[in-house]
């Protein structure tokens, strides 16, 4: 989607010249016509309360003048209080007019059930009466209590994360962690969901609702093929053909990575045309847009920190950082979105945007290959 509603081409490339010789130009990665920073902001992490709102919003305003242009979200992260408080400090901002909506790319996800502001008492009670009755899901379209693909409900909450975010478009946006379906349906009636989930994205994406779409996966894309959450990237593409033409906007995936879940770059089970690849490879064949979550694995990888990666990157100053800069040096990864909700957060994991993620064969050496 083009215009001043989305990232663009235009856009982003104005924000990576305002650094020109401030950050090294391979911390901005290019993707189709799109320059993003290596490092994103994530925002799951923290209770629902107005204090943690308020350092969100210091959290973003801080990133995004330091190499950060690329913020992530989900519509039921702290019930909603994240796309909101994201979607405020923005409009400041754009107003403000020291940002413009097209320097900025922002991914949201749909398929938890969200809660307005703080859990209810009865969560069973209250998912009927705000999407059973209301004709926004029938009963089965329910998993595991909490998860819903329907095409309906996907149109619902879309349309709330516009609202929340204030945005017009949204530039990608995710399902969130499907393979909960795969787990307990039969492979054709998993794939019957995608299908109908992938077709309404693909009438979102032509109104010019969101820009393109993908899949945030947790155990999807690392896994091998015999396990029930495996989901295979070569299918989502034909999928993605099926319903939208070659034109189609099926565009990126998030794959868990760190020190500890590295199977999204390890383990060789996505097939392309007879090939075994890892997830990320598999994803750089269809040209897909990937992010690496969860770099610190919400702040537990610091408490038993790997020993080849202290050793491996002594001349950084801490484990968060050593462990950002490997999840972002993997080839074939674009950004890596660390969670970020203080300021001296942000000030820590974005002094790696003032230098170069490790060259390959230093990567390697960590491993000592």
């Amino acid at each position: 989607m083009a215009g001043k509603n989305a990232a663009t081409k235009s856009g982003t490339s104005d924000y990576v010249k305002r650094y020109e010789g401030k950050i090294p130009e391979d911390h901005f990665r290019e993707w189709r016509d799109l320059r993003l920073g290596s490092i994103g902001m994530g925002t799951y992490l923290g209770p629902h309360d107005a204090d943690t709102d308020t350092l969100y919003e210091k959290a973003v305003r801080a990133a995004l003048p330091f190499g950060c242009n690329w913020i992530d979200t989900a519509i039921n992260y702290r019930c909603m209080r994240s796309e909101r408080v994201i979607g405020q400090t923005l409009e400041e901002l754009f107003a403000e007019g020291s940002l413009r909506r097209e320097e900025i790319f922002l991914s949201t996800k749909g398929g938890y059930i969200p809660f307005e502001d703080e859990p209810p008492p009865n969560i069973r009670a209250y998912i009927r009466a705000n999407y059973v009755e209301t004709g926004l899901m029938e009963t089965e379209d329910l998993v595991g209590g909490c998860h819903c693909l329907a095409p309906r409900f996907l149109e619902e909450q879309i349309e709330r994360s516009l609202e929340n975010l204030r945005l017009e478009t949204i530039d990608l946006y995710y399902l969130h962690n499907p393979e909960v379906h795969a787990a307990v349906l039969r492979e054709d009636d998993f794939e019957d969901r995608l299908r109908r989930a992938f077709a309404v994205l693909e009438e979102q994406a032509e109104k010019g609702r969101i820009a393109r779409y993908g899949v945030s996966s947790w155990d999807a894309f690392r896994v091998d093929l015999s396990h029930p959450n495996y989901i295979s990237l070569s299918r989502l593409v034909e999928i993605a053909r099926e319903t939208g033409g070659e034109n189609h906007r099926f565009a990126g995936v998030q794959i868990p990575f760190n020190a500890a879940m590295m199977e999204g770059f390890a383990l060789n089970a996505q097939e392309v045309e007879g090939e075994q690849l890892c997830a990320v490879d598999a994803a750089k064949r269809f040209g897909l847009l990937v992010a690496a979550s969860v770099p610190l694995l919400q702040g537990r990888i610091l408490a038993k920190f790997p020993d080849f990666l202290a050793k491996g990157m002594k001349e950084l100053d801490s484990h968060a950082v050593r462990a950002i800069q490997f999840a972002r040096s993997i080839p074939g990864v674009h950004t890596v979105l660390v969670g970020m909700s203080r300021e001296e957060h942000v000030a820590e994991n974005l002094t790696l945007a003032r230098r170069g993620p490790l060259r390959e064969r230093d990567l390697y050496a960590l491993f000592g290959a």
